[in-house]
């Protein structure tokens, strides 16, 4: 008993120190830059990057709308001078 007791302290320090066999360069290896999304941007970067062209894109829509719908302007069938909407008159 006295020798089994020193013996197994001995084998469970070994093995603690030792662990249990996992590779942690595998796992660096996997993805060895976690924190970007792209090649160079961070997910926070393309969330922003996103909301700005969504942005955008909903205005140009808007702009195209009033296009296709002829409200982007005032009529130039009146007889009377009328001034656009930048204050240059047509």
């Amino acid at each position: 008993m006295r020798l089994a007791l020193p013996t197994s302290a001995a084998v469970l320090l070994v093995a603690s120190l030792a662990g249990c066999g996992s590779d942690n360069r595998s796992i660096l290896w996997s993805n060895l830059t976690p924190e970007l999304q792209g090649l160079h941007e961070r997910p926070e970067d393309v969330t922003r990057n996103l909301a700005v062209v969504n942005n955008a894109n909903l205005r140009m829509l808007s702009d195209d709308l009033g296009r296709t719908f002829y409200t982007h302007a005032p009529s130039r069938l009146t007889p009377f001078p009328s001034i656009g909407l930048s204050g240059n008159p047509y």
